[in-house]
């Protein structure tokens, strides 16, 4: 066996390995921020949406509220529909049409952990929409590997209401 020499070659080689390292470098359409717009575009991380959202349900949300919180896609327990109460004093969740039980995400502010757990696990899709008044999350997609199957997790708030002028 004799060595084959690419000496000739070496320039045409590095011009087509460079830019094939550059192009595997940057993020996939499929990686998404907080507002929906792909990695590399110039819409603002997932953090920063995080952190302006959070802020406003720390200066503006109730105390109390209701909503129903719907659990969805991925193979994983707690999901269905959820009936979660929130007071000063309890939280309480009922589960309705066909809930799997409990859920270890109820609140909003449970909603707000899980986004940032989910971002700095480096979920290859955190996609979240907030509420424009009150900052909470009104609806989360996560596929934490895009190529494997059931990993998801997708949560949506309906029928917020604010219980602070029942008190």
């Amino acid at each position: 066996l004799r060595p084959v020499v690419l000496a000739g070659y070496a320039g045409t080689l590095a011009a087509l390995v460079v830019p094939l390292l550059v192009v595997s470098a940057c993020g996939t359409a499929s990686e998404s921020t907080g507002t929906g717009a792909p990695t590399g575009t110039s819409g603002p991380p997932v953090a920063t949406e995080l952190q302006k959202a959070r802020q406003r349900w720390t200066d503006v949300g109730p105390v109390a509220y209701q909503i129903t919180l719907v659990s969805s896609c991925g193979e994983r327990m707690g999901l269905g529909v959820f009936e979660v109460t929130v007071t000063p004093q309890a939280t309480e969740v009922r589960p309705v049409d066909g809930g799997s039980g409990d859920t270890d995400i109820s609140t909003v502010p449970d909603l707000f952990t899980f986004i940032d757990e989910t971002t700095v696990s480096g979920a290859e899709v955190v996609d979240v929409q907030y509420d424009v008044e009150l900052g909470y999350p009104q609806q989360i997609e996560v596929d934490h590997w895009v190529d494997a199957i059931d990993d998801e997790a997708c949560y949506q708030v309906k029928n917020f209401e604010s219980l602070e002028a029942m008190e």
